[in-house]
């Protein structure tokens, strides 16, 4: 699939690449990685650089708000 975006916040700029219907892949320009899924009606933020040995790190109802979760440093 490989759909990129970038996107520029106030926190930074990080970038988020399409897996599958399901997964994004995001990364920041501080080395934050990790992926964000959807799992029926809630984002899930997971961190790591491999998404069979991330770890949960919260959830959200948005997207955006999954993401940031990943970016907090």
């Amino acid at each position: 699939m490989g759909t990129q975006a970038v996107y520029r916040t106030d926190a930074g700029t990080w970038q988020v690449e399409k897996q599958s219907d399901a997964v994004y892949r995001v990364s920041g320009a501080g080395g934050s990685t990790g992926f964000v899924e959807r799992v029926g009606g809630v984002w899930v933020a997971l961190e790591g650089a491999r998404l069979d040995r991330c770890v949960e790190v919260g959830q959200s109802v948005t997207f955006d708000r999954a993401a940031a979760l990943l970016m907090h440093g």
